[in-house]
């Protein structure tokens, strides 16, 4: 426990601390202390900051009844969309208090060049999202036009694994005549091992004819 003597030497001490005279030394004081995180991962930013885990768990909770994603591959891509989406939200209030840090110091280089550097991380946590979104939005259309195929294989009673990664949406885009479900379920189940056994004879019958 400490003393009363140790007490007031401490007191003594702080007062002759009182952090950076310059407003250069100021500068670089307020900018070490907007540890901004913008391009760490999610371990490094929650390791010590419960309240901004807290904010993200809020932030997925909602996008998670909106999105609906199902899958590793999809969950996989939500996750990335939810964090960059996160990013942003930060950057834009850090943007914030740079512009005010600066605007009260116009000349302040340290200061301006602060405010550059989190306006472009922000872009590019945006630009982030948005191709995560993109990609989430891709693997869910073409999860629900592989159910027409799914449904059409299961009235030949068989059964037809569908990647996720398979562009659905861009192969029947490609000539809609010629994808519909019932084409594309017969060219996939001609994929099966039963069906190439039996274009296997016939090709072998005409051969040998």
């Amino acid at each position: 426990m400490s003393t009363q003597a140790q007490i007031d030497a401490n007191r003594q001490n702080a007062k002759k601390s009182t952090g950076p005279k310059t407003a250069e030394g100021q500068a670089k004081s307020a900018a070490n202390s907007t540890r901004h995180g913008l391009t760490a991962n999610p371990t490094t930013i929650f390791e010590n900051n419960p309240h901004e885990r807290s904010q993200y768990d809020s932030l997925k909770a909602k996008l998670l009844k909106q999105c609906l994603p199902e899958g590793e591959l999809e969950l996989q891509t939500f996750e990335r969309y939810v964090f960059a989406l996160f990013q942003v939200d930060r950057a834009r209030q850090m943007e914030i208090d740079a512009q005010d840090r600066w605007s009260n110091e116009p000349n302040n280089e340290i200061l301006f060049h602060l405010m550059e550097r989190i306006l472009k991380l922000c872009a590019a946590q945006e630009r982030r999202a948005d191709r995560a979104l993109k990609e989430l939005t891709k693997l869910q259309r073409d999860r629900v036009l592989a159910m027409d195929i799914h449904t059409e294989v299961y009235l030949f009673d068989k059964i037809v694994d569908i990647p996720a990664t398979f562009p659905m949406f861009e192969v029947r885009k490609a000539d809609l005549s010629k994808t519909s479900a019932g084409l594309l379920a017969v060219r996939l189940m001609a994929l099966m091992p039963e069906a190439r056994e039996i274009v296997d004879k016939h090709r072998a019958s005409k051969l040998a004819a």
